[in-house]
C-alpha cells in the first residue's frame, strides 16, 4: 500500500507554527496529547505499510527470494555414475540462480528400500523449497509424501508410466525433472551388427523399481523383432547382483544392462563375472572404462543432470512444475573399451564406434 503524502500529511494549528509562543503555564489538554499520539502512531504505521511494499516491488524486479534455496536431495544408491550425474545437476542449479545461494542436503539410501522410505519421510517434514530425487523408487516414494513442493526427478526413466505425471510435456503435478529412457530397439540395432552376433540377451533387473520393469518388456519385445531372446534375473537388493550374474553364465551370448540404479551401483560384480566368462557386457549408462565392460552405449548422464538443474531453476523462480516439460536425453553417447573389444575379439559397428570417446 502507497501512501499519498498530501493526505497523510497535516497543517498545524495556529499555535503550533513557528515562532508562536504559547502562554506562560499554559498545558495541554490530557485529550489533546492522546490525539497527537494516535496520529504519530497512524502515520508511523502508513510509513511503514508504503516501505514494505516499496521492498517488494524492488525485491521481485532484482529476481525475487533473497533467500538461500533449500535443496534435499535423495539418491537411490551408491554408484559412480549416479554421483557425476547428481553434481552436473548441483552445478547446473547454483549456475543457473545466482547470486541467489543454494544449500544442498545430500543424502544416500544405499539402495536399501526401507532407507528410501526413511529418508523421504525425513525430507517430507523438512524446511526444504524443493527435492531433486535419483532413482525411480526414491521418486515414488518421495512424490507419495509430498504433493506440495517441487520433486525434481533426475535421469528417471518412464514418469509417465510410473503414473507421476500426464505427460512428459505437462506433467500436471508437483514432479518433474528429466528422463534417461533409450528404447531398447535402437540398443539392439546396433547389438545386432556386432561379429560375432549374440542370440542370447542376459540382463539384471530390480522388479521393483517401475522404470526396469517397462524397459525389460520393452528389451524383451524388441529381441523379439530381432530374431534374439532374453534372458532375465531379478534381484531384490544390490547384495543380490553379484549370484545373479553368474547365473546368467553358460545361457546368455551377451550382457545388457539397462537403467536401473541398484544394478549400477554394483556394476563391478557384474563386469567380473562377464571378464572372467568372455561375455560382451553393454551398459544403457555408466562407465565404459571399466575392465569387463564393452561398451556403453546410453546418452551422456552428466548433461542430463545440467538440464535437470536448468529444469529445477525454472521452477525456483516460480513456474509451476506442473507446466514445466521433462528434459530428454537429446542424443545417444556411445564409448568403447579397446581392451576389452580386443580381448573379446568383437568387431563392433559404426554405430557404436563412430561415436566413441
Amino acid at each position: 500500500m502507497t501512501t499519498n503524502s498530501r493526505t497523510a500529511s497535516r497543517t498545524p494549528a495556529p499555535s503550533a507554527r513557528r515562532g508562536a509562543r504559547l502562554p506562560p503555564g499554559h498545558r495541554t489538554p490530557p485529550a489533546a496529547l492522546a490525539m497527537l499520539a494516535a496520529l504519530c502512531a497512524l502515520l508511523l504505521a502508513l510509513t511503514a505499510c508504503g516501505s514494505s511494499d516499496d521492498d517488494a516491488t524492488t525485491n521481485a524486479a532484482a529476481g525475487g527470494d533473497s533467500s538461500p534455496l533449500k535443496v534435499g536431495v535423495l539418491v537411490v544408491a551408491q554408484s559412480s555414475l549416479l554421483d557425476d550425474t547428481v553434481a552436473a545437476y548441483r552445478a547446473s542449479l547454483v549456475k543457473a540462480v545466482a547470486p541467489r545461494k543454494v544449500e544442498f542436503d545430500v543424502q544416500n539410501a544405499q539402495g536399501q528400500e526401507t532407507l528410501i522410505q526413511n529418508l523421504a519421510r525425513t525430507f517430507a517434514r523438512s524446511d526444504d523449497d524443493q527435492f531433486a530425487v535419483i532413482g525411480t523408487p526414491a521418486v515414488i516414494a518421495m512424490a507419495k509424501l509430498e504433493k506440495r513442493r517441487p520433486v525434481i526427478a533426475i535421469a528417471m526413466g518412464d514418469p509417465v508410466g510410473a503414473k507421476l505425471a500426464a505427460s512428459l510435456d505437462a506433467p500436471g503435478g508437483n514432479v518433474t525433472g528429466s528422463i534417461d529412457f533409450v528404447d531398447p530397439a535402437k540398443l539392439l540395432d546396433a547389438i545386432a551388427k556386432t561379429s560375432p552376433a549374440p542370440k542370447r540377451i542376459g540382463t539384471i533387473d530390480d522388479p521393483s523399481n517401475q522404470n526396469s520393469k517397462i524397459w525389460v518388456a520393452a528389451l524383451k519385445h524388441a529381441a523379439g523383432a530381432h530374431g534374439m531372446s532374453v534372458v532375465e534375473a531379478t534381484v531384490a537388493s544390490s547384495k543380490d547382483v553379484n549370484s545373479a550374474a553368474r547365473s546368467l553364465v553358460g545361457r546368455t551370448d551377451a550382457l545388457l544392462m539397462g537403467p536401473d540404479a541398484v544394478i549400477y551401483s554394483s556394476l563391478p560384480a557384474v563386469a567380473s563375472v562377464a571378464r572372467g566368462n568372455r561375455l560382451p557386457l553393454y551398459l544403457v549408462a555408466g562407465d565404459a572404462t571399466a575392465s569387463g565392460v564393452l561398451a556403453s552405449l546410453g546418452p551422456d548422464y552428466p548433461t542430463i543432470g545440467t538440464r535437470t538443474g536448468e529444469v529445477a531453476a525454472k521452477v525456483a523462480a516460480g513456474a509451476d512444475p506442473g507446466t514445466v516439460p521433462f528434459a530428454r536425453p537429446t542424443a545417444l553417447a556411445p564409448e568403447v573399451n579397446a581392451a576389452t573389444a580386443k580381448a573379446l575379439g568383437v568387431t563392433l559397428p559404426a554405430e557404436i564406434t563412430g561415436a566413441s570417446r
